[in-house]
């Protein structure tokens, strides 16, 4: 997880009945603020409530580490105390002098340097004045050099940088609520026999009367006046309908294969004259279709994201984005989607947005485990010895599944995408997305015509069947034959509502061996929905990265202390070891043998291996196994985001890809 700053909370009894963990004092800041801020939790935690109260204030200072902070802060504060007792001991001294001195000159030498020291005097630093820090560190570095004349240095303070201007940020912003109260629908009345749209927004109406939002100063978003934010955003300055314009290019890409659209807010101007508004609606204009849609056609789940990424696309930049519940109407792979745009969207990039989430969704939860910037805080509500209500807050850090096991989360998108890829485990799963995503920019940009946008937990979805059954039919040379039937019986099943793919590695296997037999057993079970894919050709999956791949990626394995210090070097022994080592003369060997050989060649900086042995298995004979954190180094490869054209050098990922994405767009 990306480290954030912790939020310092301003003081208000807004936060008296929160908890950070099992403190017994409230809740003063929110720890590891994030760019995405997921608050999950039952009904009643107090979620709600939390996010409507954090969005009263538009300032809001943070740090780094508010723990470390305060230890620097004592340090400081008690070396600045000792300088001062010095001063004051100096004063006291000069005065003293002054008072019992005539000098000849006639001047008052001596009390004009008690003067000049007190004028002087270090100022310590106040934890309720965080935005005047470095002003202070700053002036008192002045002050040291002012009164170095009367021989008092203090060389910690006059070199202090642990405190900087990336320690502290200061959050000034606008802010948006996207409430559970919002449609995209334009809502109607009856009267006198006749229906007409409802001009006022009546869910902000209703949100204004319980939680006074309007005197929050928060731009609320509930969708009703989508259609005339539309309007005048269409008849703003290019500025904002720049921003418009890449509102539209998400909808393209992610819903109409590329094609070029334009979203309109349709009105006729003589009708709106005569009191007639209903005719107000808002279109979708298709390239190369004939009629125009209408919003209210495309249905509920892309209705609902549109409300979502509408506004968080006009919204300012450095703004915070509240969101109650966003899976509302979203499938599991609409929620991806929405999570994939905000944490990656270039365009969303740029605008450095700080999203603060709530939901109940299990699915969400489980994608934020692959994301970097995302923080989630689990609520819960408790009770004190008065029997007042109170929630607790956990801080819950990447990879910590407990709470999903506390949840009941399983992998329950296999069953509502189109198909489903069955891999072995999360790297098999890294690297197939990686090429998979390599190939549709590529398409996209090279052969539109075969261009067709796949979506992860729409169109396929995968499944990772390490220690399942099927992990120990494929491995497990002491499987029963009867049960190894029944498993591929179980599978056969399965696909008939849900098309698998189902990726296995030969593990350099001997197709006369009992696994090897197996593994052709497997293949030989191949029906209309059931496509087995065993690779032969290679002994694990991570056999597929070529020297290419493994120029870019070694530099983030090696030793992290010489490749600090020794980065330039390390590159050209890294060029020089793979002119002589091709990764392509041992698909039939552990990867960790392919990088013994690399490690040798790369040799030594200041008497330490440049590549570390402790990346990759060293058995008792001799020989080197394979890598040790294979779910690190698929993340390195597919966050490298390499090119196609790198990628299809390896014949082996072009076929398999290419088989993969017919397999996925086969019945789109």
């Amino acid at each position: 997880m990306k480290k954030g700053y912790d939020l310092i909370l301003p003081i208000s009894d807004r936060f008296d009945d929160y908890f950070l963990n099992d403190k017994m004092e409230s809740l003063t800041f929110l720890p590891n603020f994030n760019e995405i801020n997921i608050i999950v939790g039952a009904n009643n935690s107090g979620k709600s409530r939390f996010i409507r109260n954090l969005m009263s204030y538009g300032k809001f200072n943070a740090v780094k580490d508010l723990n470390t902070l305060r230890i620097l802060v004592n340090k400081y504060n008690e070396a600045i105390t000792d300088v001062n007792k010095t001063i004051n001991t100096s004063i006291k001294s000069l005065e003293q002098i002054a008072l019992t001195t005539i000098y000849a000159t006639g001047g008052t030498p001596d009390q004009d340097k008690a003067e000049r020291l007190k004028k002087n005097v270090l100022n310590i630093l106040e934890e309720d004045a965080l935005h005047d820090f470095l002003s202070i560190i700053n002036q008192n570095k002045i002050k040291l050099e002012n009164i170095a004349f009367a021989g008092i240095t203090n060389l910690y303070l006059s070199i202090f940088r642990d405190i900087d201007e990336s320690f502290l940020k200061v959050f000034n912003v606008k802010r948006y609520f996207i409430p559970t109260l919002r449609t995209a629908h334009s809502l109607f009345n009856f009267k006198i026999e006749k229906h007409s749209k409802i001009e006022e927004d009546i869910y902000l109406d209703t949100l204004d009367y319980y939680y006074d939002l309007k005197g929050k100063n928060v731009e609320v978003f509930t969708g009703l006046h989508l259609y005339k934010e539309i309007l005048n955003t269409r008849n703003s300055r290019r500025e904002i309908r720049n921003k418009f314009d890449q509102f539209e290019d998400f909808i393209r890409l992610n819903f109409f294969d590329g094609k070029k659209i334009d979203i309109v807010a349709e009105f006729d101007k003589d009708e709106s004259l005569k009191g007639n508004n209903n005719l107000e609606i808002i279109s979708v204009h298709i390239d190369g279709e004939k009629e125009t849609r209408s919003l209210y056609e495309l249905g509920d789940g892309i209705q609902a994201l549109i409300i979502l990424m509408y506004k968080i696309f006009m919204a300012e930049d450095t703004s915070f984005i509240f969101i109650d519940e966003p899976e509302l109407n979203l499938h599991p792979g609409m929620q991806r989607l929405f999570l994939e745009q905000i944490t990656s969207n270039k365009d969303l990039k740029k605008k450095k947005l700080n999203y603060i989430i709530t939901t109940h969704s299990n699915h969400f939860l489980d994608l934020t485990i692959e994301k970097e910037n995302v923080s989630i805080y689990s609520f819960s509500s408790k009770s004190n010895d008065l029997n007042d209500k109170q929630f607790l807050i956990k801080n819950v850090n990447r990879g910590d599944n407990r709470i999903l096991k506390d949840l009941g989360v399983n992998n329950s998108s296999v069953f509502m995408a189109n198909c489903s890829i069955w891999v072995e485990g999360i790297s098999d799963r890294n690297y197939i997305k990686a090429f998979l995503k390599s190939y549709t920019e590529y398409i996209f940009k090279n052969d539109k015509k075969e261009y067709l946008n796949i979506k992860e937990d729409i169109d396929f979805a995968f499944f990772e069947y390490a220690g399942s059954n099927i992990d120990h039919y494929i491995f497990d040379e002491k499987a029963e034959k009867e049960h190894e039937e029944d498993i591929l019986k179980d599978i056969k099943a399965l696909a008939l509502s849900n098309r698998i793919f189902l990726l296995a590695d030969s593990d350099a296997s001997n197709k006369k061996t009992k696994k090897g037999k197996k593994l052709i057993a497997l293949e030989k079970s191949k029906t209309e929905n059931f496509i087995p894919k065993v690779i032969w050709n290679i002994r694990e999956i991570e056999n597929l990265i070529t020297n290419d791949m493994w120029k870019v990626i070694l530099k983030d394995l090696c030793n992290k202390t010489l490749a600090k210090s020794h980065e330039s070097d390390i590159l050209v022994k890294i060029d020089q070891a793979l002119s002589e080592v091709n990764s392509s003369n041992f698909l039939k060997d552990y990867v960790g043998q392919f990088l013994e050989e690399v490690r040798n060649k790369m040799g030594t900086l200041r008497s330490s291996y440049i590549l570390n042995q402790s990346l990759y298995e060293v058995k008792s004979d001799g020989s080197f196994g394979t890598i040790v954190n294979k779910r690190e180094l698929s993340e390195l490869v597919f966050n490298q985001n390499f090119s196609w054209e790198v990628f299809k050098k390896n014949k082996e990922i072009e076929n398999l890809t290419i088989e993969i994405y017919n397999f996925i767009t086969q019945k789109k």
